[in-house]
């Protein structure tokens, strides 16, 4: 169990603080965790590393080539064999998975977790924007075997589902973060684009997402390299946008109260940024888990939750009548004037937030559940405060 890394100010006791609004308790940012960080193999074959930045962009997408058949990040890797493909056959059910039904689907992984410490890591820049998302800090050679910081330990596995119109390489560094705190964590890339048709609603996604990441979490559990040094236990999704609709559908909320919507019990913790559970559009209001999102009674874990006050996309006016349907611990947590994708600063304190959570609930650090449910803000990234009318504890052996 980690030493919780956040501080109170103004000499606050951590296990006295009471649930009370109070602006005198804020939370010190995390810096870098103790571990160093492995990953798992994502080299590009050199044909195909310097493309440039908008053709990699359709590859990760899952719409890139010139054939009738659209290419995936999958069809351009140096070392398929040794990157995390994971083929998942889609039910032949066209009501639900629309195009995508009776289709096998490849699904991109990649693992980050706490390493024993190399002398000379194998770092790796993946082309895109130059790696401005994060560096591989150490990956794995093919057919190498992870080298665990502790072989006789298993840590919680944090899942990382990405928004619609992007991909795992945008959180290369934050899964290097997280991982150096001492978790695994599964980034994927669902590649979206391979089976929507443009210039409509694509709702047979918000059925193939959960489905995607449920069969990716089998492999990953199944893994005879990985599974045995993971606490299954101890799971937990991070999500923004898109990706929230995901984490909030597997954590048991049904998309359009349809039961046929995939949920995934092992799912014990959610962190959900920016969610998207419904808006306006031509269509008039349509709401992601059924009338007044209700469904959402059916997620019993802890979830917290960050929005924008200045989000036009997934706005506030949606996202908080449905954190009152949650029906286990809910943390609200509001980053002002911040847009759907939010700014430098708001990206660091959804980091410490999300590190702060996972703790308290993967962990079951108490000190940092005891900070979390008192904590007003974060401290140095941009203005955030938590939304304590909207704050559901539970008991305190949560």
């Amino acid at each position: 169990m980690i030493k919780h890394l956040l501080a109170i100010t103004a000499c606050c006791c951590v296990l006295g603080c009471s649930n009370d609004a109070d602006d005198t308790v804020q939370g010190e940012p995390y810096k870098r965790g103790p571990y160093a960080v492995g990953s798992t193999n994502m080299q590009i074959a050199a044909a195909y590393a310097g493309i440039g930045d908008d053709a990699m962009h359709t590859y990760l997408l899952g719409r890139g080539g010139d054939t009738e058949q659209p290419g995936f990040v999958a069809d351009i890797l140096e070392h398929p064999e040794s990157a995390w493909l994971i083929d998942v056959t889609i039910p032949d059910s066209p009501e639900i998975y629309g195009p995508a039904s009776g289709m096998t689907l490849p699904v991109s992984v990649f693992l980050t977790f706490p390493a024993a410490p190399t002398e000379q890591p194998n770092r790796y820049a993946f082309p895109y924007h130059d790696a401005m998302y994060g560096v591989f800090e150490d990956m794995l050679e093919p057919g190498e075997a992870p080298s665990f910081a502790d072989p006789d330990v298993r840590y919680p596995l944090i899942v990382l589902s990405h928004g619609a119109s992007a991909h795992g390489i945008y959180d290369v560094r934050h899964a290097h973060h997280l991982a150096s705190h001492g978790f695994v964590v599964a980034v994927l890339s669902y590649g979206d684009d391979r089976t929507a048709v443009p210039d409509q609603l694509n709702q047979h996604l918000s059925y193939l997402r959960p489905l995607l990441t449920k069969a990716a979490l089998d492999e990953v559990l199944a893994s005879g390299t990985f599974g045995p040094h993971i606490d299954a236990d101890e799971i937990g999704i991070t999500g923004h946008s898109f990706g929230g609709f995901t984490a909030l559908a597997l954590a048991g909320g049904q998309f359009q109260g349809d039961p046929a919507s995939v949920s995934d019990a092992r799912i014990k913790a959610a962190v959900i940024a920016a969610p998207w559970v419904g808006g306006r559009g031509d269509g008039g209001e349509f709401l992601a888990f059924g009338p007044d999102n209700e469904s959402l009674n059916r997620v019993g874990i802890p979830v917290i939750s960050l929005f924008g006050s200045k989000d036009t996309v997934t706005t506030a006016s949606y996202i908080l009548p449905a954190m009152r349907q949650l029906s286990g611990p809910t943390y609200v947590v509001e980053l002002v004037d911040q847009p759907h994708v939010f700014e430098q600063g708001s990206w660091e304190d959804r980091d410490n937030w999300e590190l702060l959570f996972f703790s308290a609930y993967l962990k079951h650090d108490q000190a940092a559940l005891a900070l979390l449910k008192s904590a007003s803000s974060m401290r140095n990234g941009n203005e955030d405060r938590q939304r304590f009318e909207y704050q559901k504890t539970g008991t305190e052996s949560d």
